[in-house]
């Protein structure tokens, strides 16, 4: 992200609201966010054998979740790629773009490929129940990715200066209303969706971030980096933990890799970890945590130490099993 956008969302930042709230159209600055684009004859092959998807069956201008491993099947980052005419853009936590960026480029070899880094030059915006007629009249770099399947939300990415036009618009509408960053973050929990950072990178299993049950992992197509133990993993039954969404009140906001402790457990080892987490209201917070599956909903889980803040479980929009 370029310094220029950087600075123009802290400007608008420090007003924002907590969440979107009732009806309306929202929309918020997202600075946590890094994009790639693969393009060439052989993208889709080269994607095809570094993601935990099915990047063949994506149509044009459909978009889909999925994950880079590395050879031990722990996921280096989560995307969400959408496929275009002139190639795929993938979308990266933005403090893993670089080293996602390096990693790519290290497998493309002799494959017609070219790995794009437009995350200094571009700027992203989260929409919340966007109305008709925003991006009329934009042209065609403007990438609009829907994702959930009521298009209560879009994510936008433009190059700066159509970002910024888009930027200005918003905030001079009547018909929208600035929220916080963070209300992003708390809807993408809210929808189970998961996120790694340079701390929780080459943490999990994709299957511990449910992203199997997102639909961002593909037993049926060929090889790619990590394949073996992720698909051992699933045709074996050897998952033992998932990602669960919690709650929590506290006067320190949780971080990614923060742990989390049963009370009163022996020798008081950390029994989960924060994988996301963002506020809701004055020292509430909700975050998505991988802990064991034989944990009970009722739990006595306890936030940063044995003794620390308590977090009771919340419901997801999809399930699994526990045993």
């Amino acid at each position: 992200m370029s310094i220029e956008w950087s600075d123009l969302l802290s400007e608008s930042e420090a007003t924002a609201d907590f969440r979107a709230k009732g009806e309306g159209s929202a929309f918020c600055g997202l600075a946590d966010l890094g994009l790639l684009r693969v393009s060439g004859v052989d993208a889709e092959t080269f994607l095809q054998g570094q993601s935990t998807c099915d990047i063949a069956s994506l149509g044009f201008d459909e978009s889909g979740l999925g994950a880079f491993c590395n050879p031990k099947g722990r996921v280096i980052a989560s995307f969400r790629v959408l496929r275009r005419v002139e190639g795929y853009y993938l979308f990266v936590p933005a403090d893993l773009v670089e080293a996602i960026h390096k990693r790519l480029r290290m497998y493309v070899l002799r494959s017609k490929v070219s790995i794009e880094n437009l995350t200094p030059h571009w700027g992203f915006i989260g929409l919340f129940r966007p109305g008709s007629g925003l991006l009329d009249g934009q042209g065609g770099d403007v990438l609009a990715v829907r994702v959930d399947q009521s298009s209560a939300r879009i994510l936008i990415a433009a190059p700066n200066e159509t970002a910024k036009r888009l930027w200005e618009g918003l905030l001079s509408s009547s018909d929208y209303s600035l929220v916080s960053s963070g209300a992003w973050r708390l809807k993408e929990i809210e929808d189970g969706l998961p996120s790694e950072t340079q701390v929780t990178s080459e943490e999990f299993l994709p299957q511990m971030l449910n992203l199997d049950i997102l639909g961002g992992v593909s037993y049926r197509k060929g090889c790619y980096t990590g394949q073996e133990v992720v698909a051992r993993t699933h045709f074996l039954g050897h998952l033992k933990r998932r990602m669960f969404r919690l709650r929590t009140i506290s006067e320190h906001e949780p971080k990614p890799g923060d742990p989390l402790y049963q009370s009163g457990e022996a020798d008081g080892q950390r029994v989960g970890q924060v994988v996301a987490a963002a506020p809701e209201a004055e020292r509430s917070f909700q975050l998505l945590a991988v802990l064991p599956l034989d944990r009970s909903p009722d739990a006595d889980l306890r936030l940063f130490r044995p003794d620390g803040p308590a977090a009771e479980f919340l419901t997801l929009p999809y399930t699994f099993d526990v045993p």
